[in-house]
């Protein structure tokens, strides 16, 4: 049977599909998280600047404000998830594992093969682990516990930097660099009218 072009592209997206990272990664918060600000970081400045209905000078300030502020959450997020993300389920963990013996029995459990994950030889026991994994997230309720708890940890993470570090840090570091960029132009009535353009975009 001869496979044609359609075939092997299909061939090569089951693959991806099949691949237990891609379902880890299309289930996971923080790569969700990441690809929506980036895409807003592409997305949203484009759009205001192509804008026919706004002030030439106020998009072009708008849009270099959103691509900037945009860009910023990104880096901040990508640079702190982590650590915070840790922090964040380590307190969680110790509270629930104090709380009831039987949650620690979990905890440990999900954390053990996890490390197993995380400390495998090679892609392919590592790959292996992952379906393992994802079977038993599927098929033992003990493991769900652990899991939820690291979701969740990542979710209040993400909520503490994006919702309440980036808009403090940006009015900081951001307008000085705005400042900067436009000097003059960034005129009170300019800034009032980029205001009005982001809420629109």
């Amino acid at each position: 049977m001869k496979v044609t072009p359609v075939q092997q592209n299909l061939i090569k997206i089951r693959k991806v599909l099949a691949n237990p990272k891609a379902a880890e990664f299309a289930q996971n918060t923080v790569c969700a998280i990441a690809v929506e600000t980036t895409l807003k970081a592409a997305g949203r400045p484009a759009f205001i600047y192509y804008d026919k209905h706004a002030n030439e000078q106020s998009k072009k300030y708008a849009a270099t404000k959103e691509l900037l502020y945009q860009t910023f959450c990104l880096g901040l997020f990508l640079g702190f998830i982590k650590p915070v993300k840790n922090f964040v389920y380590g307190k969680l963990s110790n509270w629930q594992a104090k709380k009831n013996p039987e949650n620690k029995r979990k905890i440990d459990m999900f954390n053990a093969f996890q490390a197993q994950i995380d400390n495998a030889p090679n892609k392919v026991k590592e790959n292996s682990l992952r379906r393992k994994l994802n079977h038993l997230l599927h098929t033992n309720p003990d493991y769900h516990f652990g899991k939820g708890l690291k979701e969740f940890s990542s979710i209040a993470s993400t909520v503490f930097i994006l919702a309440l570090c980036a808009p403090i840090l940006s009015q900081i570091i951001l307008h000085p660099v705005m400042d900067k960029i436009f000097g003059q132009k960034g005129t009170p009535q300019q800034k009032t009218n980029a205001q009005q353009i982001n809420k629109q975009a």
